[in-house]
């Protein structure tokens, strides 16, 4: 399940996070820079999802697959766009 996270400063944050727990790997996606605003320095908003560790063997192989598929898709358009 994805769940909004913040961080209070402007360091962003990695896309995946396998080192901070020890039960979790932690997967972000939809950064946004937010500005200053009053009393609130810059920081950054994203989407996060626990993956526990014994779980993220799924996680990784799923990501592998999807590469893979992307990867053909995209030779089938430079194909199709060639003729």
């Amino acid at each position: 399940m994805w769940r909004k996270n913040a961080n209070g400063d402007s360091v962003r944050p990695a896309d995946v996070d396998r080192d901070s727990s020890r039960k979790y790997v932690y997967v972000r996606k939809d950064f946004q820079l937010i500005p200053e605003s009053g009393d609130i320095p810059e920081h950054w908003e994203w989407m996060e999802a626990k993956i526990p560790k014994d779980a993220v063997m799924i996680y990784d192989e799923h990501n592998e697959a999807l590469d893979d598929v992307y990867a053909a898709l995209t030779e089938l358009a430079e194909i199709i766009a060639g003729e």
